[in-house]
Protein backbone atom coordinates (compact mmCIF):
# COMPACT_ATOMS: atom_id res chain seq x y z
CA UNK A 1 0.00 0.00 0.00
CA UNK A 2 1.42 3.36 -1.03
CA UNK A 3 1.74 6.29 1.35
CA UNK A 4 -0.89 8.30 -0.55
CA UNK A 5 -3.40 5.43 -0.40
CA UNK A 6 -2.76 5.00 3.33
CA UNK A 7 -3.33 8.72 3.87
CA UNK A 8 -6.60 8.56 1.90
CA UNK A 9 -7.83 5.63 3.98
CA UNK A 10 -6.94 7.45 7.20
CA UNK A 11 -8.86 10.57 6.12
CA UNK A 12 -11.87 8.50 5.04
CA UNK A 13 -12.00 6.56 8.31
CA UNK A 14 -11.58 9.70 10.43
CA UNK A 15 -14.27 11.64 8.56
CA UNK A 16 -16.81 8.81 8.59
CA UNK A 17 -16.13 7.95 12.24
CA UNK A 18 -16.62 11.50 13.52
CA UNK A 19 -19.65 12.14 11.30
CA UNK A 20 -21.44 8.91 12.19
CA UNK A 21 -20.60 9.08 15.91
CA UNK A 22 -21.74 12.70 16.34
CA UNK A 23 -24.90 12.22 14.25
CA UNK A 24 -25.96 9.05 16.08
CA UNK A 25 -25.22 10.62 19.47
CA UNK A 26 -27.25 13.71 18.54
CA UNK A 27 -30.27 11.67 17.47
CA UNK A 28 -30.07 9.46 20.56
CA UNK A 29 -29.88 12.47 22.86
CA UNK A 30 -32.87 14.12 21.18
CA UNK A 31 -34.95 10.96 21.37
CA UNK A 32 -34.12 10.63 25.06
CA UNK A 33 -34.57 14.28 26.02
CA UNK A 34 -37.46 15.05 23.67
CA UNK A 35 -35.90 18.18 22.12
CA UNK A 36 -36.29 20.18 19.98
CA UNK A 37 -39.99 20.62 20.51
CA UNK A 38 -42.79 21.10 18.01
CA UNK A 39 -43.42 20.86 14.30
CA UNK A 40 -40.74 19.34 12.14
CA UNK A 41 -38.05 19.78 14.80
CA UNK A 42 -36.79 16.20 14.90
CA UNK A 43 -37.34 15.77 11.15
CA UNK A 44 -35.09 18.79 10.58
CA UNK A 45 -32.36 17.24 12.69
CA UNK A 46 -32.70 13.85 11.00
CA UNK A 47 -32.52 15.34 7.50
CA UNK A 48 -29.59 17.50 8.55
CA UNK A 49 -27.72 14.44 9.81
CA UNK A 50 -28.49 12.53 6.61
CA UNK A 51 -26.95 15.44 4.70
CA UNK A 52 -23.77 15.26 6.77
CA UNK A 53 -23.54 11.52 6.21
CA UNK A 54 -23.96 12.02 2.47
CA UNK A 55 -21.23 14.66 2.47
CA UNK A 56 -18.77 12.40 4.23
CA UNK A 57 -19.88 9.36 2.21
CA UNK A 58 -19.58 11.02 -1.20
CA UNK A 59 -16.29 12.58 -0.14
CA UNK A 60 -15.04 9.11 0.79
CA UNK A 61 -16.01 7.68 -2.59
CA UNK A 62 -14.29 10.53 -4.45
CA UNK A 63 -11.17 10.25 -2.28
CA UNK A 64 -11.05 6.49 -2.87
CA UNK A 65 -11.55 6.75 -6.62
CA UNK A 66 -9.55 9.96 -7.16
CA UNK A 67 -7.11 10.40 -4.23
CA UNK A 68 -6.15 13.99 -3.50
CA UNK A 69 -9.03 15.59 -5.42
CA UNK A 70 -9.95 18.86 -3.69
CA UNK A 71 -13.71 18.29 -3.95
CA UNK A 72 -13.44 14.96 -2.15
CA UNK A 73 -11.26 16.48 0.57
CA UNK A 74 -13.67 19.38 1.10
CA UNK A 75 -16.59 16.97 1.50
CA UNK A 76 -14.56 14.86 3.94
CA UNK A 77 -14.05 18.01 6.03
CA UNK A 78 -17.64 19.22 5.63
CA UNK A 79 -19.13 16.01 7.04
CA UNK A 80 -17.68 16.34 10.57
CA UNK A 81 -18.10 20.13 10.62
CA UNK A 82 -21.79 19.94 9.81
CA UNK A 83 -22.30 17.03 12.21
CA UNK A 84 -20.82 19.11 15.04
CA UNK A 85 -22.75 22.16 13.88
CA UNK A 86 -26.02 20.22 13.85
CA UNK A 87 -25.27 18.81 17.30
CA UNK A 88 -24.69 22.26 18.73
CA UNK A 89 -27.81 23.68 17.08
CA UNK A 90 -30.23 20.88 17.98
CA UNK A 91 -29.10 19.71 21.42
CA UNK A 92 -28.87 23.11 23.10
CA UNK A 93 -32.14 22.65 25.01
CA UNK A 94 -31.49 18.96 25.68
CA UNK A 95 -28.12 19.70 27.32
CA UNK A 96 -29.49 22.47 29.54
CA UNK A 97 -28.77 21.51 33.13
CA UNK A 98 -27.07 18.22 32.20
CA UNK A 99 -23.56 19.61 31.83
CA UNK A 100 -21.53 22.40 33.40
CA UNK A 101 -22.81 25.87 32.45
CA UNK A 102 -19.40 27.07 31.20
CA UNK A 103 -19.06 23.98 29.01
CA UNK A 104 -22.60 24.52 27.75
CA UNK A 105 -21.78 28.12 26.81
CA UNK A 106 -18.59 26.97 25.11
CA UNK A 107 -20.48 24.40 23.02
CA UNK A 108 -23.10 26.99 22.14
CA UNK A 109 -20.37 29.39 21.01
CA UNK A 110 -18.58 26.69 19.00
CA UNK A 111 -21.80 25.82 17.19
CA UNK A 112 -22.34 29.45 16.22
CA UNK A 113 -18.74 29.94 15.10
CA UNK A 114 -18.69 26.73 13.04
CA UNK A 115 -21.67 27.91 11.01
CA UNK A 116 -19.57 30.57 9.25
CA UNK A 117 -16.76 28.33 7.92
CA UNK A 118 -19.29 25.54 7.32
CA UNK A 119 -21.41 27.65 4.99
CA UNK A 120 -18.31 29.16 3.36
CA UNK A 121 -16.97 25.66 2.70
CA UNK A 122 -20.11 24.27 1.05
CA UNK A 123 -21.57 27.41 -0.58
CA UNK A 124 -18.26 29.15 -1.31
CA UNK A 125 -15.16 27.05 -1.76
CA UNK A 126 -16.74 23.86 -3.05
CA UNK A 127 -18.57 25.47 -6.02
CA UNK A 128 -15.56 27.71 -6.66
CA UNK A 129 -13.32 24.64 -7.12
CA UNK A 130 -16.00 22.48 -8.76
CA UNK A 131 -15.62 20.26 -10.77
CA UNK A 132 -11.87 20.12 -11.44
CA UNK A 133 -10.70 20.81 -7.88
CA UNK A 134 -8.80 23.91 -8.99
CA UNK A 135 -9.66 27.58 -9.43
CA UNK A 136 -11.07 28.66 -12.83
CA UNK A 137 -7.73 30.39 -13.54
CA UNK A 138 -4.70 31.71 -11.59
CA UNK A 139 -6.24 35.18 -11.60
CA UNK A 140 -8.91 33.99 -9.15
CA UNK A 141 -6.35 33.13 -6.46
CA UNK A 142 -5.88 36.61 -5.02
CA UNK A 143 -9.57 37.51 -4.47
CA UNK A 144 -10.33 34.04 -3.12
CA UNK A 145 -7.50 34.12 -0.59
CA UNK A 146 -8.26 37.73 0.39
CA UNK A 147 -11.90 36.94 1.15
CA UNK A 148 -10.91 33.79 3.04
CA UNK A 149 -8.36 35.70 5.13
CA UNK A 150 -10.87 38.43 6.02
CA UNK A 151 -13.51 35.86 6.94
CA UNK A 152 -11.08 33.87 9.08
CA UNK A 153 -9.91 36.97 10.93
CA UNK A 154 -13.54 37.97 11.48
CA UNK A 155 -14.46 34.57 12.96
CA UNK A 156 -11.46 34.77 15.31
CA UNK A 157 -12.57 38.25 16.37
CA UNK A 158 -16.08 36.94 17.03
CA UNK A 159 -14.66 34.14 19.18
CA UNK A 160 -12.99 36.55 21.62
CA UNK A 161 -15.38 39.49 21.46
CA UNK A 162 -17.02 40.01 24.87
CA UNK A 163 -20.77 40.39 25.24
CA UNK A 164 -23.89 38.50 24.26
CA UNK A 165 -23.48 35.49 21.93
CA UNK A 166 -27.21 34.89 21.62
CA UNK A 167 -30.25 34.33 23.84
CA UNK A 168 -28.73 36.57 26.52
CA UNK A 169 -25.70 34.33 27.08
CA UNK A 170 -22.24 35.81 27.73
CA UNK A 171 -19.23 34.83 25.66
CA UNK A 172 -17.11 32.44 27.78
CA UNK A 173 -14.00 33.35 25.74
CA UNK A 174 -14.64 37.10 25.76
CA UNK A 175 -11.58 39.21 26.58
CA UNK A 176 -12.04 42.19 28.85
CA UNK A 177 -10.78 45.38 27.30
CA UNK A 178 -11.40 44.04 23.80
CA UNK A 179 -10.23 46.81 21.43
CA UNK A 180 -13.09 48.74 19.85
CA UNK A 181 -10.98 49.00 16.71
CA UNK A 182 -11.60 45.28 16.09
CA UNK A 183 -15.37 45.75 16.02
CA UNK A 184 -15.52 46.23 12.21
CA UNK A 185 -13.55 43.02 11.77
CA UNK A 186 -16.21 41.02 13.59
CA UNK A 187 -19.03 42.76 11.75
CA UNK A 188 -17.55 42.05 8.32
CA UNK A 189 -17.96 38.25 8.59
CA UNK A 190 -21.40 38.17 6.89
CA UNK A 191 -20.10 40.46 4.14
CA UNK A 192 -17.10 38.18 3.56
CA UNK A 193 -19.41 35.16 3.40
CA UNK A 194 -21.65 36.81 0.81
CA UNK A 195 -18.59 37.82 -1.19
CA UNK A 196 -17.32 34.23 -1.09
CA UNK A 197 -20.67 32.88 -2.33
CA UNK A 198 -20.80 35.54 -5.05
CA UNK A 199 -17.29 34.65 -6.18
CA UNK A 200 -18.27 30.97 -6.31
CA UNK A 201 -21.32 31.76 -8.43
CA UNK A 202 -19.22 33.82 -10.82
CA UNK A 203 -16.73 30.95 -11.03
CA UNK A 204 -19.45 28.46 -12.00
CA UNK A 205 -20.79 30.80 -14.68
CA UNK A 206 -17.27 31.30 -16.04
CA UNK A 207 -16.62 27.57 -16.16
CA UNK A 208 -19.91 26.94 -17.94
CA UNK A 209 -19.28 29.61 -20.56
CA UNK A 210 -15.67 28.59 -21.22
CA UNK A 211 -15.92 24.85 -20.60
CA UNK A 212 -16.28 21.99 -23.05
CA UNK A 213 -19.27 19.66 -23.26
CA UNK A 214 -18.19 17.49 -20.31
CA UNK A 215 -17.57 20.43 -17.96
CA UNK A 216 -20.90 21.99 -18.88
CA UNK A 217 -22.69 18.77 -18.05
CA UNK A 218 -20.90 18.63 -14.69
CA UNK A 219 -22.02 22.16 -13.85
CA UNK A 220 -25.56 21.34 -14.92
CA UNK A 221 -25.73 18.39 -12.51
CA UNK A 222 -24.85 20.66 -9.60
CA UNK A 223 -27.11 23.42 -10.93
CA UNK A 224 -30.10 21.06 -10.98
CA UNK A 225 -29.72 20.28 -7.26
CA UNK A 226 -29.16 23.95 -6.41
CA UNK A 227 -32.31 24.87 -8.35
CA UNK A 228 -34.40 22.47 -6.27
CA UNK A 229 -33.01 23.95 -3.04
CA UNK A 230 -33.57 27.52 -4.26
CA UNK A 231 -37.21 26.78 -5.12
CA UNK A 232 -37.67 25.30 -1.65
CA UNK A 233 -36.12 28.30 0.10
CA UNK A 234 -38.22 30.65 -2.05
CA UNK A 235 -41.34 28.79 -0.93
CA UNK A 236 -40.31 29.19 2.70
CA UNK A 237 -39.84 32.94 2.24
CA UNK A 238 -43.21 33.27 0.47
CA UNK A 239 -44.92 31.18 3.14
CA UNK A 240 -43.64 33.34 5.98
CA UNK A 241 -44.49 36.48 4.00
CA UNK A 242 -48.10 35.33 3.56
CA UNK A 243 -48.49 34.42 7.20
CA UNK A 244 -51.73 33.18 8.78
CA UNK A 245 -54.89 34.64 7.31
CA UNK A 246 -58.53 34.70 8.35
CA UNK A 247 -60.27 31.43 7.67
CA UNK A 248 -57.09 29.36 7.55
CA UNK A 249 -53.35 29.32 7.52
CA UNK A 250 -52.06 28.67 4.00
CA UNK A 251 -48.50 29.20 5.14
CA UNK A 252 -48.82 26.28 7.57
CA UNK A 253 -48.90 23.95 4.53
CA UNK A 254 -46.57 25.89 2.24
CA UNK A 255 -43.74 26.36 4.72
CA UNK A 256 -43.24 22.69 5.79
CA UNK A 257 -43.57 21.48 2.19
CA UNK A 258 -41.06 24.09 1.02
CA UNK A 259 -38.67 23.18 3.84
CA UNK A 260 -38.76 19.53 2.78
CA UNK A 261 -38.17 20.56 -0.85
CA UNK A 262 -35.21 22.68 0.23
CA UNK A 263 -33.78 19.74 2.17
CA UNK A 264 -34.29 17.54 -0.90
CA UNK A 265 -32.14 19.93 -2.92
CA UNK A 266 -29.51 19.97 -0.18
CA UNK A 267 -29.54 16.18 -0.03
CA UNK A 268 -29.12 16.01 -3.81
CA UNK A 269 -26.09 18.32 -3.83
CA UNK A 270 -23.46 15.85 -2.57
CA UNK A 271 -24.90 13.13 -4.81
CA UNK A 272 -24.82 15.31 -7.94
CA UNK A 273 -21.31 16.44 -7.03
CA UNK A 274 -20.19 12.81 -6.83
CA UNK A 275 -21.79 12.03 -10.21
CA UNK A 276 -20.18 15.08 -11.80
CA UNK A 277 -16.67 14.61 -10.38
CA UNK A 278 -16.58 10.88 -11.15
CA UNK A 279 -18.25 11.54 -14.54
CA UNK A 280 -20.81 8.82 -13.98
CA UNK A 281 -23.75 8.94 -16.46
CA UNK A 282 -23.32 12.64 -17.10
CA UNK A 283 -25.62 12.69 -20.11
CA UNK A 284 -28.57 11.52 -18.00
CA UNK A 285 -28.94 15.10 -16.72
CA UNK A 286 -30.62 16.14 -19.98
CA UNK A 287 -33.31 13.53 -19.60
CA UNK A 288 -33.80 14.26 -15.89
CA UNK A 289 -34.22 17.97 -16.55
CA UNK A 290 -36.60 17.40 -19.46
CA UNK A 291 -38.77 15.00 -17.45
CA UNK A 292 -38.84 17.31 -14.42
CA UNK A 293 -39.76 20.36 -16.47
CA UNK A 294 -42.26 18.40 -18.53
CA UNK A 295 -44.14 16.93 -15.59
CA UNK A 296 -44.10 20.28 -13.78
CA UNK A 297 -45.78 21.96 -16.75
CA UNK A 298 -48.28 19.11 -17.16
CA UNK A 299 -49.14 19.21 -13.46
CA UNK A 300 -49.69 22.96 -13.61
CA UNK A 301 -51.96 22.64 -16.66
CA UNK A 302 -54.03 19.85 -15.11
CA UNK A 303 -54.37 21.65 -11.78
CA UNK A 304 -55.47 24.82 -13.56
CA UNK A 305 -57.95 22.82 -15.66
CA UNK A 306 -59.40 21.14 -12.58
CA UNK A 307 -59.63 24.40 -10.63
CA UNK A 308 -61.24 26.40 -13.47
CA UNK A 309 -63.62 23.57 -14.32
CA UNK A 310 -64.62 23.11 -10.71
CA UNK A 311 -65.25 26.83 -10.14
CA UNK A 312 -67.14 27.26 -13.40
CA UNK A 313 -69.33 24.18 -13.04
CA UNK A 314 -70.05 24.92 -9.38
CA UNK A 315 -71.31 28.37 -10.38
CA UNK A 316 -73.50 26.90 -13.15
CA UNK A 317 -74.89 24.10 -10.98
CA UNK A 318 -75.26 26.13 -7.80
CA UNK A 319 -79.04 25.83 -7.91
CA UNK A 320 -79.04 22.05 -8.21
CA UNK A 321 -78.63 19.52 -5.42
CA UNK A 322 -75.18 18.00 -5.39
CA UNK A 323 -73.81 20.65 -7.69
CA UNK A 324 -70.44 20.54 -5.90
CA UNK A 325 -70.17 16.76 -6.28
CA UNK A 326 -70.97 16.93 -10.01
CA UNK A 327 -68.44 19.74 -10.50
CA UNK A 328 -65.70 17.69 -8.81
CA UNK A 329 -66.53 14.58 -10.86
CA UNK A 330 -66.64 16.39 -14.21
CA UNK A 331 -63.47 18.38 -13.49
CA UNK A 332 -61.63 15.20 -12.47
CA UNK A 333 -62.72 13.37 -15.63
CA UNK A 334 -61.69 16.34 -17.80
CA UNK A 335 -58.24 16.48 -16.19
CA UNK A 336 -57.83 12.71 -16.61
CA UNK A 337 -58.85 12.88 -20.29
CA UNK A 338 -56.30 15.61 -20.94
CA UNK A 339 -53.45 13.85 -19.13
CA UNK A 340 -51.96 11.76 -21.95
CA UNK A 341 -52.46 14.22 -24.86
CA UNK A 342 -51.07 17.12 -22.82
CA UNK A 343 -48.18 15.02 -21.51
CA UNK A 344 -47.12 13.89 -25.00
CA UNK A 345 -47.35 17.37 -26.47
CA UNK A 346 -45.57 19.10 -23.59
CA UNK A 347 -42.85 16.44 -23.36
CA UNK A 348 -42.17 16.71 -27.08
CA UNK A 349 -41.76 20.47 -26.81
CA UNK A 350 -39.56 20.20 -23.70
CA UNK A 351 -37.35 17.49 -25.25
CA UNK A 352 -36.58 19.79 -28.15
CA UNK A 353 -35.05 22.25 -25.68
CA UNK A 354 -33.58 20.17 -22.83
CA UNK A 355 -33.01 16.67 -24.28
CA UNK A 356 -32.08 17.39 -27.85
CA UNK A 357 -29.86 14.34 -28.29
CA UNK A 358 -32.70 11.98 -27.45
CA UNK A 359 -35.20 14.00 -29.49
CA UNK A 360 -32.96 13.92 -32.58
CA UNK A 361 -32.33 10.19 -32.11
CA UNK A 362 -36.07 9.48 -31.94
CA UNK A 363 -36.69 11.47 -35.11
CA UNK A 364 -33.89 9.58 -36.87
CA UNK A 365 -35.34 6.20 -35.84
CA UNK A 366 -38.84 7.27 -36.90
CA UNK A 367 -37.53 8.30 -40.33
CA UNK A 368 -35.71 4.94 -40.67
CA UNK A 369 -38.93 3.08 -39.81
CA UNK A 370 -40.66 4.85 -42.69
CA UNK A 371 -37.88 3.77 -45.06
CA UNK A 372 -38.21 0.14 -43.93
CA UNK A 373 -41.85 0.10 -44.98
CA UNK A 374 -41.05 1.03 -48.57
CA UNK A 375 -37.47 -0.03 -49.33
CA UNK A 376 -36.88 -3.54 -50.72
CA UNK A 377 -33.31 -3.25 -51.96
CA UNK A 378 -31.06 -5.10 -49.48
CA UNK A 379 -27.92 -3.07 -50.18
CA UNK A 380 -29.79 0.20 -49.78
CA UNK A 381 -31.37 -1.02 -46.52
CA UNK A 382 -27.91 -1.91 -45.19
CA UNK A 383 -26.57 1.54 -46.03
CA UNK A 384 -29.61 3.21 -44.45
CA UNK A 385 -29.20 1.11 -41.29
CA UNK A 386 -25.57 2.13 -40.89
CA UNK A 387 -26.42 5.79 -41.50
CA UNK A 388 -29.24 5.66 -38.95
CA UNK A 389 -26.95 4.12 -36.31
CA UNK A 390 -24.33 6.80 -36.93
CA UNK A 391 -26.87 9.61 -36.57
CA UNK A 392 -28.65 8.15 -33.53
CA UNK A 393 -25.83 6.85 -31.30
CA UNK A 394 -22.66 8.09 -33.07
CA UNK A 395 -20.58 4.88 -32.75
CA UNK A 396 -16.86 4.84 -33.53
CA UNK A 397 -17.48 2.25 -36.26
CA UNK A 398 -20.62 0.75 -37.78
CA UNK A 399 -21.25 -2.03 -40.27
CA UNK A 400 -23.78 -4.66 -41.29
CA UNK A 401 -23.00 -8.37 -41.51
CA UNK A 402 -25.48 -10.49 -43.46
CA UNK A 403 -25.55 -14.24 -43.19
CA UNK A 404 -26.30 -15.78 -46.55
CA UNK A 405 -27.79 -19.20 -47.10
CA UNK A 406 -25.51 -21.86 -48.51
CA UNK A 407 -26.37 -22.76 -52.12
Amino acid sequence: MTTSRAGSILMIVASLTVTVAVSVATDALLLTAGAPQGGLGFVHVLLFNVTTLLQAGVGSVIEWRRPGHAIGRLLLIAGPIYALLGAGWSTDQALEGLIDRDLHLLLFLAGGLLSWPGVALIAGWLPLLFPSGTLPSPGWRLPALAIAAIGTAGVIALAFKPGDIGQGRPNPLGIDGWPAALQPLADVVPVALLAQIGLAGAGLVTRYRRGDGIERLQVRWLGAAVAVAVVGFAGVVIGFALGPQDGGQPASILVPASILLAYLGILLMPMTIGIAVLRYRLYEIDRIISRTVGWSIVTGILVATFALGFVGLQALLAGFTGGGTVAVAVSTLAAYALLQPVRRRVQDLVDRRFDRRRYDAQRTLAAHAEILREQVDLDQLSADLVLTAQRAVRPARAGVWLRRRAP
